[in-house]
């Protein structure tokens, strides 16, 4: 064996080119392969990092106006917890955030969680420990647990910060534990980088709105559809004994896996299909290199037959060969994934859960080396079939003068050409589609604009900053440093922006219309917002007036309202002077809608409308607001001014995050644009191969036809008869393979059903244009040897006959 890959290594060394095309080839395939599946491996196929993943479930609750996920009363939790069957242990948690001082500020996003968090997820903190029942239970001391990242990050990984006291704003928390770096418990939210006990009191049963998650564990032998039943028989309960807060409202249990991976695998599924044709593709294009080459090398081996090498001989030296480059574009393969991965990953082209940890492990080696082996072999026997024992022999005998390699073979290498053109006319619509769909997406007027628009997170540590008229001065005097720096048009605050995929809703009644019944109230979006976030947003006004300075403390508590909710609640009265109550603050207290503005895409350039409410800032104060500041410029230049004028106000005060509202928008659509991205890399990747293939067979048949065709010229063909002859070898490929691809691509459309706004899988603008650039692409592969057969001179060739 070692002299057959000595020798095999010395016949590839004598043909650097067919070498180098054949390990680039499946470099490529192998490589792309390798790629998505070590994304596919991390999030689909590796387990949560939890004690026994697949027994933890989510519960949210659902209403029957079409939300079935929504956070849920803790006030129910405690009924669910106590009252269930089906599950061991319940736990809840909710979103806090903290600001850490004692030295640079920072301020950190975490989770309120009950004791018994860590414990019901399985997971013990790395060092240190969880909390007790007596330190989550109202009045009980002020403890966090860290994460990893923050435990390297701010005190360098020093183990004696167990049973510190840190400094944060307000005073100081104790620390009892750090948590392991792999550890997030959900994919919602800014990325958990502390946790403090969730004070729940057993015996204040007041049902005050729902802004919490609950997990729980089952109990053993408890399936998945038993839980339902049973969580849905006590949601039921609970909507007959308070009727008021949870009539309509019901339970969804979701396993917690499903949960965090539930919303990437449809993508990544496809993908992984996509970039198997690609990998496809380029075996059939090796293959029919290989084909060449044995083809060329018939002589050569049937000479060796003859002085006495066997069959087994000759196989196991043609395996050498297409093993050594298969390991060859293994190799290369495997170095290519690993840059991919970090140019998907670390470049954020990746919507992934924020569990994820994309690495290539032991599976996604042991997968590539089959693939590797796998190729190797195949191409070794597609090579030996061509050089089989009957051909040889006729070698010998001078039948290897013909001027075809056999019909034979040349139908298995048009056959593979068909294939590489079918597969990539599938990949090519698929990519052609998302991209159509994503034109469509982003031609949606999403209702203000996101030009020249700075957006910075503040967040108003409530110790500090206690709700009311401390957080409006400080406000009151970072939008005046705001609006009097160079370039700046203008500035606002808003809590929740538009397309952030975050923000606040509630049930409303209006005044003067019978009171709706029970779990029947609509639910509107709310918003708080500065008096020039219309202006700014341009947003338009469509009725009365917009909110004003004069809409302060202590006056006519005033909103305004969405058009969309004008139009739904009095479509034959004016909106303006209409009275609401609105269920967060003060549910009794009406407040008088001002004016109506135009609709905005909230939750999505591809999300429907919704009623929304704006209230003042100076009416509603809230320690959490991004500042937007508006240039004509590049809105990134006004960062570091931002960060000195919060500097002038608190030097302890850390900002949020800062980017542009633009790159909002774009990410709003990340999970679009990714699968286009990759399928359109897949899909260029297919036609350049398929071309590649198209030029190959054209270009070898030429060389095999050039007696015939001199002969042909020497009897009277004109050039034109030769291209004609040639492209029509080609036009039958490239027509065979693309009505089989258009086909194939037509029901596999429905695959990408759920990536598509705006058209179907039937889109015959894409069609036409796929078959379009097919033939173009098509068209050059062939010009080349059309050309070459068309040079060729007629006394030179019948001189070789």
């Amino acid at each position: 064996m070692l002299n057959d890959l000595r020798l095999a290594f010395r016949s590839l060394r004598r043909t650097p080119g067919f070498t180098a095309v054949v390990v680039l080839t499946l470099a490529l395939g192998i490589g792309a392969n390798t790629a998505i599946f070590s994304v596919v491996n991390s999030v689909l196929l590796t387990p949560l990092h939890y004690r026994d993943p697949s027994r933890l479930m989510v519960v949210w609750e659902g209403n029957s106006r079409g939300n079935p996920r929504n956070v849920v009363d803790p006030v129910n939790f405690l009924d669910w917890r106590d009252r269930n069957h089906s599950f061991s242990d319940m736990t809840a948690f909710t979103w806090r955030g903290m600001t850490m001082t004692g030295g640079s500020p920072e301020h950190i996003e975490g989770r309120a969680v009950t004791a018994n968090f860590f414990a019901v997820l399985g997971v013990s903190p790395e060092i240190g420990r969880g909390f007790t029942a007596e330190e989550a239970a109202p009045g009980g001391p002020k403890v966090v647990v860290l994460s990893h990242a923050v435990w390297q990050r701010r005190f360098g990984g020093d183990p004696s910060i167990i049973g510190r006291a840190i400094p944060v704003a307000g005073g100081a928390v104790q620390v009892l534990g750090v948590m392991p770096a792999s550890f997030q418990p959900m994919p919602y939210g800014p990325e958990d980088q502390y946790w403090e006990p969730f004070r729940l009191d057993p015996a204040d049963r007041g049902r005050k709105g729902r802004y919490a998650m609950t997990i729980g564990r089952l109990k053993d032998g408890v399936t998945v559809d038993a839980a339902q039943r049973d969580m849905s028989g006590l949601a039921a309960d609970l909507s007959r004994e308070h009727p008021e807060s949870n009539t309509g409202w019901g339970a969804s249990v979701v396993p917690l896996t499903e949960q965090v991976v539930g919303g990437s695998r449809t993508i990544l599924w496809t993908l992984l299909g996509a970039v198997s044709l690609v990998l496809l593709i380029a075996c059939a294009n090796v293959a029919n290199l290989m084909l060449v080459r044995a083809t060329g090398r018939r002589r050569e081996f049937a000479l060796r037959a003859a002085l006495g090498a066997g069959r087994g001989r000759l196989l196991r030296e043609r395996l050498a060969e297409s093993l050594l480059l298969a390991l060859a574009g293994g190799a290369g393969g495997g170095m290519l994934a690993a840059w991919g991965i970090e140019l998907l990953i670390v470049g954020g082209s990746v919507p992934l859960p924020k569990q994820t940890h994309v690495t290539i492990d032991g599976r996604v080696m042991l997968v590539t080396a089959v693939v590797t082996i796998a190729v190797g072999v195949l191409f070794g026997l597609a090579g030996a079939w061509e050089n089989r024992a009957g051909g040889l022999a006729a070698e010998l005998h001078g039948a290897g003068r013909r001027t075809t390699s056999g019909a034979k073979t040349a139908a298995v290498r048009g056959g593979l050409v068909i294939a590489q053109v079918s597969l990539a006319v599938v990949l090519l619509v698929g990519a052609g589609l998302l991209v159509r769909s994503l034109q469509r997406l982003m031609a949606v007027d999403p209702g203000f604009d996101p030009r020249g628009i700075l957006t910075v997170g503040i967040d108003l540590p409530s110790a500090t900053y206690p709700r009311g008229p401390r957080q409006t001065v400080f406000y009151s005097s970072l939008l005046q440093r705001a609006r009097a720096m160079p370039g700046v048009e203008s500035a606002s605050l808003i809590d929740f922006i538009p397309l952030a995929g975050e923000g606040a809703a509630t049930s409303f009644s209006v005044v003067g219309q019978p009171a709706p019944a029970p779990g029947q109230a609509p639910v509107a979006d709310i918003k708080i917002i500065d008096p020039d976030y219309f202006k700014m947003m341009q947003i338009g006004l469509k009725r009365g007036r917009a909110l004003a300075d004069r809409d302060a403390a202590g006056g006519l508590p005033v909103v305004v309202i969405n058009e969309w909710m004008a139009k739904t609640l009095w479509p034959n009265a004016d909106p303006v002077g209409q009275q609401i109550k609105v269920d967060m603050w003060a549910p009794d207290q009406p407040v008088t809608v001002a004016g109506v503005v135009a609709d905005v895409q909230n939750d999505g350039l591809d999300g429907g409308r919704r009623p929304m409410v704006y209230y003042p800032l100076a009416q509603v104060p809230n320690g959490s607001m991004t500042l937007l500041v508006k240039t004509s410029g590049d809105p990134f230049s006004l960062a570091a001014p931002v960060r000195a004028a919060v500097r002038g106000l608190d030097a302890d005060l850390p900002l949020g995050e800062v980017t542009s509202m633009q790159n909002r928008l774009l990410l709003s659509v990340s999970d679009r644009r990714f699968p286009m991205f990759v399928l359109s890399i897949f899909a260029l990747l297919a036609v350049v191969l398929a071309a590649v293939g198209i030029y190959g067979v054209l270009s070898y048949t030429v060389g095999q036809r050039t007696q015939e065709i001199g002969v042909r010229m020497a009897l009277g063909a004109q050039v034109r008869d030769i291209i004609h002859l040639v492209g029509r070898q080609g036009a039958l490929l490239v027509g065979g393979g693309a009505l089989m691809g258009l086909v194939a691509a037509l029901a596999l459309s429905q695959v990408l059903k759920g990536l598509l706004f705006g058209i179907t899988g039937s889109d015959p603008l894409t069609y036409v244009a796929v078959t379009v650039l097919l033939l173009l692409v098509a068209g050059l592969s062939m010009l080349l040897p059309a050309r070459r057969a068309a040079r060729v001179d007629p006394a030179v060739a019948l001189r070789a006959e």
